[in-house]
């Protein structure tokens, strides 16, 4: 199973996970990071040592934003077989949960930013 990682700005991934939870039931394979505390060199190598634990089928890294020390820190940890997708919301990774079992990994980030966006209106 392809692992999720949400590494954020203070406790956002949290919030995002209960979220995940009370939609979806508990969700296996998929944690937070916080970078609350830690620098950029820090906070890549707990991303590193945590992809490196499950990494079998493949790392999805979730940023909250593109650019940022999150973002930095999840380049420089990257590991083979692993994605970086920035600009998380709860429907992204709805998508995630869902399709990770049945779409390669290598195709899976696109599906999702297509259901992350769709998500995103304004009336």
């Amino acid at each position: 199973m392809i692992q999720g990682i949400i590494i954020g700005h203070v406790d956002i991934g949290n919030a995002l996970i209960d979220a995940l939870h009370s939609i979806s039931g508990m969700v296996e394979f998929i944690e937070y990071i916080s970078n609350k505390g830690l620098s950029t060199n820090e906070l890549a190598e707990i991303i590193k040592s945590k992809s490196q634990k499950n990494s079998s089928d493949g790392v999805m890294l979730f940023v909250d934003m593109y650019g940022g020390s999150c973002w930095r820190a999840a380049k420089m940890a990257r590991v083979p077989n692993s994605h970086i997708v920035t600009g998380i919301n709860l429907p992204m990774l709805l998508s995630f949960i869902q399709k990770r079992n049945t779409i390669p990994i290598d195709e899976l980030p696109a599906i999702m930013e297509i259901d992350g966006k769709r998500a995103i209106t304004s009336e």
